[in-house]
């Protein structure tokens, strides 16, 4: 474990990462820095809103993310279960 610092909402956070993982941790604290931008645009100018609602932007994209892979594994197992049933001559 390494220490680092990454800013996030106009803060250096302190955190222990693998060093492995640093630049994984750079990137994800960039990339909510910019999503966190984008809400700027909203009639509030409070950080703790920009980041609850960058976060929930995230956490949804995650959803769909792990939905769409799940929907497409059971279209995959749906497809093998056919070939097996062909294989065997039903």
């Amino acid at each position: 474990m390494i220490p680092i610092r990454v800013p996030v909402a106009d803060r250096l956070l302190p955190l222990k990462v693998a060093r492995k993982d640093e630049e994984y941790v750079r990137l994800a604290a960039r990339m909510l820095n910019r999503r966190m931008e984008e809400f700027k645009t909203y009639n509030s100018g409070e950080t703790i809103d920009r980041l609850a609602w960058a976060a929930l932007d995230f956490t949804g994209d995650l959803v769909r993310y792990l939905r769409s892979g799940q929907n497409q594994t059971e279209a995959v197992e749906d497809e093998l279960k056919r070939l097996e049933e062909l294989l065997q001559g039903r």
